[in-house]
């Protein structure tokens, strides 16, 4: 198992336990200390304040905080919404008050009423899709939550530095926090990445016979199950028939594939492809729509970040259509097919596709 996927089921399985956790931001950022909103308790928040900045707030999914009448505290900021107090709290700042008030906005029997506004918890809404969709601390946090099968809310808070008090930790400081508290500790990366390894990337939407100038091969339509992308595989000859299947990954390239540009190799690599499956009588080109506006020139896409995001949907892809071996074009340097579960490359040359460019 990957390391990464070690730290995240770790930090999943103390947030199920009502334990809190390290959660990092990407590269050398602020670190927050984060746990499950309905696992609150007086003990929990009061370690919070003690070593955050005691700006404490609660991720909730956007559907809850309309259900509970959570507006944006300014327009130009509609993520942060009106902080609140659970009614029948003391002066609402201590912690057994501040723990009431977030198991409150995690219970699903509360409702708007039983909240006054201002008060001393603010809630954040997180996105329809998570890390998928945002790299955030709150979108992070709710995920967490969720994963570890608890009410899809969760405070957090930034770790403040103790060498520089003035300053939040960051980096070493937030990893030697974590060891000495016995804590958990994962990144909103790994977060991301764990999700797009384990949570199926796309759904099959159509099948059709697409008649070419290499012959007849069979099309089946994909949909990202976030971004809406849609994704085609062209399938030559019988795939998934457990031996190595022929596998070129093209993205899309309107100006090379529709108009021929002579100013990069996407349409000609593609025609290779398509040549040297139909020789063989056997092979896969997965037809991929870059996330964003990389659609001119798929040469773009291959140095852009997304291509990480795109070697899982490649996978998801291939999984769907029963194909458990492969033999990888070498067009694409770089393009770091993910290779998990049963799917692996073969031979010698594997990464190499006679004729395929």
């Amino acid at each position: 198992m990957r390391t990464t996927d070690v730290r995240v089921r770790r930090a999943i399985t103390a947030i199920a336990a009502g334990h809190p956790v390290v959660l990092t931001d990407d590269g050398d950022s602020d670190g927050y200390l984060v746990f499950a909103a309905d696992a609150a308790t007086a003990k929990l928040v009061a370690f919070t304040i003690r070593h955050t900045s005691g700006y404490l707030r609660i991720a909730l999914p956007g559907g809850e905080c309309e259900r509970l009448n959570l507006p944006p505290m300014c327009h130009r900021d509609t993520t942060h919404c009106v902080s609140v107090d659970f009614r029948g709290t003391g002066t609402g700042i201590s912690a057994s008050d501040r723990a009431r008030t977030i198991a409150a906005l995690a219970s699903a029997k509360s409702d708007a009423s039983d909240f006054l506004r201002p008060g001393h918890v603010v809630p954040v809404r997180s996105g329809p899709n998570g890390v998928l969709g945002r790299h955030a601390p709150a979108d992070a946090a709710v995920d967490l939550a969720g994963l570890a099968g608890r009410r899809q809310a969760a405070a957090l808070c930034e770790i403040v530095s103790r060498r520089t008090p003035a300053q939040m930790a960051r980096g070493a400081e937030l990893v030697e926090f974590a060891v000495e508290h016995g804590l958990a500790v994962a990144s909103i990366a790994e977060l991301a990445a764990y999700r797009r390894r384990t949570e199926p990337q796309v759904v099959r939407l159509t099948e059709a016979t697409l008649p070419t100038w290499a012959g007849d091969s069979r099309v089946i339509g994909f949909r990202d199950v976030h971004d809406l992308g849609e994704h085609l595989a062209v399938i030559i000859g019988s795939a998934g028939a457990g031996v190595p299947v022929p596998l070129h990954v093209h993205i899309e390239c309107l100006t090379g594939d529709v108009f021929g540009s002579t100013l990069c190799r996407c349409g000609s690599a593609l025609n290779g492809a398509l040549t040297a499956m139909s020789a063989q009588r056997s092979g896969v080109v997965l037809y991929l729509r870059p996330p964003g506006p990389a659609r001119a020139c798929g040469l773009f896409a291959r140095g852009d970040a997304a291509t990480d995001e795109m070697s899982e949907t490649v996978t998801w892809i291939l999984r769907d259509l029963g194909v458990y071996a492969i033999r990888l074009s070498d067009d694409m340097p770089g393009f770091g097919l993910v290779m998990f579960g049963a799917i692996r490359e073969h031979g010698p040359g594997a990464r190499q596709l006679a004729a395929a460019g």
